[in-house]
């Protein structure tokens, strides 16, 4: 029988435990297992849990997944994870590696600063796109590492990853209104339903196309380090269903993850840099399925600790408010999956404002949340030019590739490509100034032309953090020669959007979650609803 888990707990605090060198214990946890750190080493033990998926209720078992743990995260992380121990009894104390009877199995891992754990840095703003380039390649190479098998492919079937989403929802009927609202559970699991009843095709495509890989799992920012190396540790090992996954479900999770870190930007910058290195166009069919299935999970899995003997109540309520975020969000996507099934007219976004307002940042992440084709007047101007589109031309206002004549040819090649993609049935996001109205209208005419919804967004921000963007951006390889004596010109000749042209503002200044969730709903409402 195993040894209760608040007694358990009081020897795991014990300093003693862990040798003479040890001074202080810092024990953190999750809802299937204990973290003991110690300074130089970290001691992991499995709580005897049994949540159906998961199985740690005998010793036997947590041995066999403690080995597995080790086996599986030396693919990501060869340095940091070191050995299975013994927690032995010894009189009315444990000790490690001990003579006596087996109480637990520990996985002992060289400890690393928790200051460098992704989710700390992404809280200090510590995260840059050169960050999600490197996670992107080690993550690409690691799913080219591993072969798949007959078996492996098996798991990505419509029947399995169905599975895994009734699954979820039968473990949440019991809280529903308390760490899920009704509504929210009925309207995802009806989504769901119709996705899968749907898009059956799409996943035999996965399974054809090679996505179905020996995967990490639990791929969130939780799980990775960023020091000198970036090491993505604590893979699933309890269960072969929720490893053996399409790729698209990886990746999705960390790109959740980056949204609900208030980072949705980096979030669209990571999918976008997967796929450049991957060629995983395909990852759209299924990207805000997965995304939503993964903020289910997170939802459902931090809901459990709500069982948890050895937490008190200011923690359940923590709990409470963090799983309904979770289901709020999953709930997002899939209002965006929905509306791909549902709607019969593609998308056209028009997004504009001044140099340096974060068009281009806000333009990816509509292209990434709805598929789009993403159309910039700068790559534009510089292929009808001829020119690479990263070479910088600092030319005076009005003057060279931005004299009236080459804008107008930028812009009306611009619309011409557009006008073909909807014609193809694809969504388009259009990333340019659009200084003057009749550029505007032009959009708008395109749209209603070719049958397509048109969506007017428009970018501001406050000049001193306008011009801090854009002393940033000169030091960094990108398409834009923006630059602030270009704002400021900018600024004084804009014909401002009237009453005539509706439109959605976006102050991309404003960092607070809620609100840019908000606004990120405000788009997608006014699609439904139009």
């Amino acid at each position: 029988m195993a040894m209760n888990p608040t007694t358990l707990l009081g020897h795991l605090k014990n300093p003693a435990l862990y040798g003479p060198d040890v001074d202080n214990v810092t024990i953190l946890q999750t809802h299937i297992s204990f973290v003991a750190l110690t300074g130089q080493y970290a001691y992991k033990i499995k709580k005897p849990v049994d949540f159906g998926f998961l199985d740690f209720s005998s010793l036997g078992k947590r041995k066999h997944f403690c080995e597995q743990e080790l086996q599986l995260n030396k693919r990501l992380c060869p340095d940091i994870y070191l050995d299975v121990v013994p927690l032995t009894k010894k009189n009315e104390s444990l000790e490690l590696n001990g003579k006596g009877p087996v109480v637990e199995y520990a996985v002992k891992m060289k400890e690393f600063a928790q200051e460098n754990i992704m989710t700390t840095l992404l809280q200090r703003r510590a995260i840059d796109k050169q960050t999600i380039e490197t996670l992107c390649t080690l993550l690409v190479d690691f799913y080219k590492k591993n072969p798949s098998t007959d078996e492996i492919r098996s798991y990505g079937t419509v029947d399995v990853v169905k599975r895994n989403i009734d699954e979820n929802f039968e473990q949440t009927a019991s809280v529903i209104g308390t760490t899920i609202p009704k509504e929210t559970y009925a309207y995802l699991k009806q989504a769901n339903a119709q996705f899968f009843q749907q898009n059956k095709e799409v996943f035999a495509q996965r399974i054809a196309s090679g996505k179905i890989q020996d995967c990490h799992g639990d791929l969130h920012s939780g799980n990775i380090v960023v020091d000198d190396n970036i090491c993505i540790f604590d893979c699933i090992e309890f269960n072969k269903r929720f490893r053996y996954c399409d790729v698209a479900s990886d990746i999705s999770f960390l790109a959740m993850d980056l949204d609900y870190q208030n980072h949705p930007y980096l979030s669209s910058y990571l999918i976008h840099t997967y796929i450049e290195k991957s060629d995983d166009t395909g990852i759209f069919t299924v990207l805000n399925f997965y995304k939503s299935y993964r903020a289910y999970v997170r939802g459902k899995v931090i809901g459990f600790r709500l069982d948890d003997p050895t937490i008190n109540d200011a923690e359940k309520q923590e709990i409470i408010a963090t799983t309904n975020n979770y289901y709020a969000l999953s709930r997002y996507y899939a209002s965006l999956f929905m509306l791909t099934l549902t709607n019969k007219k593609p998308l056209l976004f028009m997004v504009s404002g001044l140099t340096g307002t974060g068009k281009s940042t806000l333009s990816l992440k509509v292209a990434v949340d709805y598929h789009a084709h993403l159309l910039n007047t700068d790559i534009v101007r510089k292929e009808l030019a001829g020119i690479d589109k990263y070479q910088k031309h600092h030319d005076p206002v009005n003057t060279g590739l931005y004299a009236p004549g080459k804008v107008a040819q930028t812009y009306e090649k611009i619309l011409e490509n557009t006008a073909a993609l909807l014609d193809q049935g694809h969504n388009v996001v259009l990333d340019a100034t659009f200084q003057k109205k009749e550029y505007r209208t032009l959009a708008q005419k395109v749209a209603a032309d070719h049958n397509a919804h048109f969506i007017a967004l428009h970018c501001t921000a406050p000049d001193h953090v306008v011009k801090q963007w854009l002393e940033e951006r000169l030091k960094e390889k990108t398409v834009s020669d923006g630059r602030w004596e270009i704002y400021v010109a900018q600024k004084d000749s804009y014909e401002p959007l009237g009453t005539d042209e509706p439109h959605i503002e976006i102050d991309m200044s404003n960092q607070n979650y809620d609100c840019r969730m908000k606004q990120f709903e405000t788009i997608l409402r006014s699609i439904v609803e139009g």
